[in-house]
C-alpha cells in the first residue's frame, strides 16, 4: 500500500473549487458529490482534500435541508476511511490526526494582544521556553498566565458532532460510526502494542507470520471499504432528483 499523507493527488482535488460558470446552473452540492465520486479512497485523499472539500460546502450553506447534512455525513464517512488506511499503514501520527489531534490550538498569554498558534506535534511547554528558563517555572506560567483554546477539534469528532447534532441522520448510522472510530483507536494500540513504526516494518512482518497469524492481524485492521461512501453518494444523487425519495441515512 502506497500512502498518502503527503503526496499530492493526481487530480488536485486539494485546490478543488467551483467552476464559476456552472454555479447559476447546478446544484453546488451536486457539483461536490460528483468530484467526490473521482476521487481514488483513499489513495487520493488527504486531510486537507477534506478540509476543502468542507469548506466549500459551508459556502453554499443550506442547513436546513436533508441534502445538506448527506453531504457532511459523505465527509465524515471519507475521514472515517482515510484514518482506517492510515492506522492500518501504521501512520499512527496521520490517523491521530483525524481521530483526536486539534487542528488548531492557540495560547492565550496574559499580557499578550494576540494568541500564538501552537504547532500541531510540539510541546506547549517547549514553545513557550523560549530562554530556557526552568521548567518547574514555566509550568507554573502555563498553569496560572495560559488559557489554551481548541480552536479546531480534529476533524472526525468534529464531523461526527455536527451530524449527530443535526438530528437528520440516523442513529444506526451514528453507532456504526461510533464503533469504527472506536475500531481505529484499537488498531494503533494493537499495531503499537507489536513495535511497528511503519508500514515497511509491518510488510516484512507479515511476510513470515504464518497465515493463522496473519488473519489474526488483519481481524484486529480496520479494513473500512467504500460502501456506505458510495451508497451516501448515490442518496445525495437521488434526494437532489427527488426532494420525497426516502434515503436510508436519513431520519424520517
Amino acid at each position: 500500500m502506497i500512502s498518502n499523507h503527503s503526496s499530492q493527488s493526481h487530480l488536485n482535488h486539494d485546490r478543488f473549487q467551483f467552476p464559476s460558470a456552472l454555479l447559476p446552473e447546478r446544484n453546488p452540492i451536486l457539483i461536490l458529490n460528483e468530484a467526490l465520486d473521482h476521487l481514488n479512497v483513499p489513495y487520493d485523499v488527504n486531510e486537507q482534500t477534506i478540509e476543502n472539500f468542507l469548506q466549500n460546502l459551508k459556502t453554499f450553506d443550506t442547513t436546513p435541508q436533508p441534502v445538506y447534512w448527506l453531504m457532511m455525513a459523505r465527509l465524515f464517512e471519507l475521514s472515517l476511511i482515510l484514518a482506517g488506511h492510515y492506522a492500518d499503514n501504521c501512520e499512527f501520527s496521520a490517523a491521530g490526526d483525524l481521530l483526536v489531534n486539534p487542528r488548531k490550538v492557540l495560547i492565550h498569554r496574559k499580557g499578550y494582544p494576540y494568541p500564538l498558534r501552537k504547532p500541531r506535534h510540539g510541546c506547549l511547554t517547549e514553545q513557550l521556553n523560549k530562554k530556557d528558563t526552568c521548567r518547574k517555572i514555566v509550568l507554573f506560567q502555563v498553569k496560572h498566565d495560559v488559557m489554551v483554546e481548541v480552536a479546531q477539534p480534529a476533524i472526525l469528532p468534529y464531523l461526527f458532532g455536527l451530524i449527530e447534532s443535526s438530528c437528520q441522520i440516523t442513529t444506526w448510522y451514528l453507532h456504526e460510526a461510533q464503533e469504527r472510530m472506536k475500531k481505529i483507536a484499537d488498531t494503533i494500540g494493537f499495531l503499537s502494542a507489536w513495535s511497528l513504526s511503519k508500514f515497511e516494518v509491518l510488510h516484512h512482518r507479515l511476510q513470515k507470520m504464518s497465515e493463522k497469524t496473519r488473519r489474526f492481524v488483519a481481524d484486529h485492521q480496520c479494513n473500512f471499504d467504500t460502501h456506505y461512501f458510495a451508497r451516501i453518494g448515490w442518496g445525495i444523487h437521488k434526494l437532489l432528483e427527488n426532494p420525497k425519495e426516502h434515503i436510508e441515512f436519513l431520519s424520517q
